[in-house]
């Protein structure tokens, strides 16, 4: 059965091809939020293919068998035919339960950054409740000699801005600001970020998800940067804000606005003398059916042993 074996072919191909040609295609930074969602379709199927590889290997076990054979209307002995590999039934023991950890230790992760995130937001907001002013534009004033710009994202979502921020930012620059922050928190940023963190610390050791996370963390707040009505005025801002030292204080649970890649993206929005070509519809179409190419690839894998067993049925039958 070559399933696993094209499935490792799959992994290998996706891992080492995938980053190469994302970072280097330049409509990636050009619709940021396409490209977060290509490289979590990439990260994805990556993860999706190693566990399958385990599922595959272990199908020929009595109890996978008997229940892909109740799915397909077929008989369990069909379904190890199909399946089996030279490799023996002890590899597929391994495999089960090499799959079964991978599935413990993503469970795991995404629990743990889910409680730890939300610890430490409600920990943030009870002290806003104490330091913190409210201001009447909609955000909180943090006495803190660093000029700092961050959001909390969440049910209750607060955009901060530490006195240090206000005294260097002038009104039309905070205006900039403030509108990248609220774009974080429109977009839900954070879960793009928690989930390549998962991705990253459960398969470290494949270079994919640590550049996959950098890119995420670089593209989100690219995402944000196009919430500005004044591209070059941001840039200015991010300047001012870098110039304060702003990405060793902002908090963990927090997206702040020059923290992250800004060398990257002044570069970026100092570019753009004017606004960007119009992003069309084709492309967008050409983005959605890549990824979810992507995504459906490893299934189709480790599902074409079941299509041969089907058409072999079928042909049976009419023959």
């Amino acid at each position: 059965m070559l399933a696993p074996a094209v499935l490792l072919v799959f992994v290998a191909l996706a891992a080492a091809l995938g980053p190469r040609l994302l970072l280097g295609a330049a409509w990636v930074q050009r619709a940021p939020g396409w490209g977060i969602l290509a490289w979590q379709a990439l990260t994805v199927s990556v993860v999706a293919a190693i566990a399958l590889v385990g599922l595959t290997l272990a199908a020929p076990l009595t109890p996978l068998a008997e229940f892909i054979a109740r799915l397909c209307r077929t008989t369990p002995a069909e379904v190890i035919e199909h399946y089996q590999t030279p490799a023996g039934i002890w590899v597929a023991y391994l495999a089960a339960l090499a799959a079964a950890g991978l599935a413990v230790r993503m469970l795991w992760l995404t629990t743990s950054t889910v409680v730890n995130a939300a610890r430490g937001r409600s920990t943030q907001l009870n002290l806003l409740r104490v330091l913190g002013t409210e201001h009447p534009d909609g955000f909180v004033i943090v006495k803190h000699p660093k000029p700092l710009v961050y959001c909390l994202p969440g049910l209750r979502k607060r955009v901060v801005v530490t006195s240090a921020a206000l005294e260097m930012l002038d009104t039309h620059e905070l205006e900039l600001v403030l509108a990248h922050e609220r774009s974080h928190l429109r977009s839900r940023h954070d879960l793009a970020l928690a989930l390549a963190d998962v991705l990253r610390r459960a398969l470290g050791p494949l270079a994919v998800f640590r550049v996959a996370h950098e890119q995420v963390s670089t593209l989100i707040e690219m995402q944000a940067d196009d919430a500005a009505h004044d591209r070059h005025g941001l840039a200015r801002a991010l300047v001012t804000l870098g110039s304060g030292l702003a990405a060793d204080g902002v908090p963990e649970p927090g997206l702040g606005a020059g923290n992250v890649a800004a060398v990257a993206r002044v570069e970026r929005l100092a570019a753009a003398s004017g606004p960007w070509k119009p992003w069309k519809r084709r492309q967008s179409l050409a983005v959605f059916l890549g990824t979810a190419t992507l995504l459906a690839t490893p299934v189709a894998l480790a599902m074409s042993p079941l299509v041969e067993m089907v058409i072999t049925g079928c042909t049976t039958i009419l023959g």
